[in-house]
């Protein structure tokens, strides 16, 4: 009972976007399942699972990347490959291997994970669409936009089938779609700023969620040439991210990527600098130093120096 509680009390920290504090609670969880049920209970399988997601959600991959193997070997050992547990553990896999740029394997993992819920549950299975979301992540962190867009299309499709009351998956969908298509700046702030309706009116205001929305809806002013609204809103999602997932995190190094990259346009050299710096330091404590993140950020300080050197 101690063990259920903390995890349904994870949960809901989880899904209000609590993330530390839902890791203690299913921590605390797994030690008591253990103890109670055995190392190989399903129930400590998914907890493990449970655990790696939130790891991820605060962009310690490592920690992520081992507690979902050691569930995916136990899962593997007990009831087998085609098992819906299983497979969304190896869909979980699939996700942090593309956070740590390793897309080949990525891909692959995914891939086949799709390819056995297909088996197992037909087509159109509410799993699938998260697997599918995953594989559409896995393109666009490539910069593979027109193959993510149509995999969103299809993992809004299917939300539509099985969670037309869940507003918020549906916003997030939409928001997915639009992100993937370039050159539609006016557009794609028209849905944000539906989404972000949705969120605000579901979600706390410290919400991840909402912060990476303001993060979009400034990249889409940045694209407008609006840049003192695109600062303004990496702003208030920088100040997001430092309370819901901490300031050395994925997140906060992307709005510093992008702040730097709207500062670059406004010949403020110092201040891009600053903001790439920045984001490099994050990215080498939590990414591969081989990764497409760090070496694109190293080009954009020698972008900066030879754009200062030219002004000089």
């Amino acid at each position: 009972m101690t063990a259920e509680t903390c995890v349904l009390m994870g949960m809901v920290k989880a899904k209000t976007g609590e993330y530390s504090t839902a890791l203690n609670l299913f921590e605390d969880a797994v030690l008591t399942l253990k103890d109670a049920l055995g190392e190989k209970h399903l129930s400590v399988t998914k907890t493990l699972a449970q655990i790696g997601q939130l790891h991820f959600q605060l962009s310690s991959y490592v920690e992520a990347f081992a507690n979902l193997e050691e569930a995916e070997r136990i899962q593997l050992e007990t009831v087998g490959e085609m098992n819906r547990d299983t497979l969304e553990t190896q869909a979980l896999l699939g996700r942090v291997l593309t956070a740590t740029g390793e897309y080949d394997s990525a891909s692959t993992k995914l891939n086949s994970v799709v390819e056995k819920q297909q088996s197992l549950f037909g087509a159109n299975h509410p799993s699938i669409a998260e697997s599918n979301q995953f594989i559409a992540e896995n393109f666009l962190e490539q910069g593979m936009s027109t193959e993510a867009r149509g995999v969103y299309v299809e993992v809004y499709n299917m939300r539509k089938t099985f969670f037309t009351m869940d507003q918020i998956q549906m916003a997030e969908s939409m928001v997915d779609v639009i992100r993937a298509r370039n050159g539609r700046p006016e557009r794609a702030l028209a849905i944000y700023r539906n989404a972000m309706d949705v969120y605000r009116e579901y979600l706390p205001d410290d919400h991840v969620l909402i912060g990476r929305l303001l993060v979009y809806e400034g990249d889409a002013h940045a694209e407008l040439l609006e840049f003192p609204t695109s600062i303004e809103l990496y702003e208030k999602a920088r100040k997001i991210f430092r309370k819901s997932v901490g300031d050395c995190a994925i997140d906060s190094a992307q709005v510093a990527v992008n702040m730097g990259k709207v500062l670059l346009r406004k010949c403020d050299y110092d201040g891009a600098k600053e903001e790439f710096n920045a984001a490099l330091s994050h990215y080498n404590q939590l990414l591969p130093e081989n990764h497409p993140k760090v070496s694109s950020t190293l080009s954009l300080l020698g972008r900066v120096e030879e754009e200062e050197a030219l002004c000089v």
